[in-house]
């Protein structure tokens, strides 16, 4: 038997120094937790504070990489951003956040605690620094701000959009060996037409192409979102994590 699990939209990947040819330990634990975990956990408290400071999502980046070292004591130093203009490790493929987001997402970070640091087999704790990519569901905090939201059956798309897929996705025998995280980017049209972006994520290209075969049959039921009453080109990210139980 087969079974999904639907999650919100977000998305995050981190890595990690590493020395070839040395003991590795074990990663931080943020309270018991994996570092996925403390993503999300950051994600959440990052849209907290945009609510409780009414930060304009237009001024929000939608992809951040952020680094920082949890200390061998646990403590936590040296927080940092990450992007294009970085040197050494840091450097990645990212434009510079805006300011609103360093702001919003340093606040955030500075009311999350509780970590352990990276431990070998045999004890011992060290420094450990974690270099992490944030993807910040900014179409999210858009419809929220906005008196004319984007609506699926006349309301919010994150509960019904994510009921009616889950009902008509066959996520079936044909993906038998299949299971993992599908993200599919795509633009509703002014006229409520539907206009497929990009697959950001799949564990299997069949099973990405049975989910928008799937978006593609919501055409009509969407209402677009407005500025002054005019139907705007809105994006939004459907997000699945589709779990095989059957082997």
């Amino acid at each position: 038997m087969k079974k999904y699990l639907l999650l919100p939209i977000i998305s995050a990947a981190f890595c990690t120094f590493a020395a070839f040819g040395q003991e590795q330990p074990e990663a931080p634990r943020f309270n018991g937790a994996d570092v996925q975990y403390f993503m999300r956990r950051l994600i959440g408290e990052f849209g907290k504070v945009v609510r409780e400071r009414n930060v304009p999502a237009e001024t929000l980046s939608p992809k951040v990489g952020v680094a920082f070292v949890v200390r061998a004591d646990g403590s936590i130093d040296e927080w940092r951003f990450r992007d294009s203009t970085s040197e050494g490790r840091d450097r990645c493929d990212l434009a510079p956040a805006s300011e609103a987001t360093r702001a919003t997402l340093t606040e955030a970070f500075s009311r999350l605690g509780g970590w352990t640091p990276a431990t070998y087999a045999d004890g011992r704790t060290t420094d450990y620094t974690l270099r992490l990519t944030l993807r910040i569901p900014v179409e999210k905090y858009l419809r929220e701000q906005d008196p004319d939201p984007l609506l699926f059956l006349g309301e919010d798309p994150d509960k019904s959009f994510t009921e009616w897929m889950r009902e008509r996705v066959r996520y079936d025998d044909r993906f038998a060996r299949v299971g993992g995280i599908v993200c599919v980017k795509f633009y509703i049209e002014p006229d409520g037409r539907i206009t497929i972006g990009e697959t950001l994520e799949t564990p299997d290209p069949k099973l990405s192409k049975e989910v928008i075969r799937v978006i593609r049959g919501s055409k009509g039921k969407w209402t677009p979102r407005k500025v002054d009453g005019v139907p705007q080109r809105t994006a939004y990210e459907y997000r699945c994590n589709y779990v095989n139980e059957s082997y």
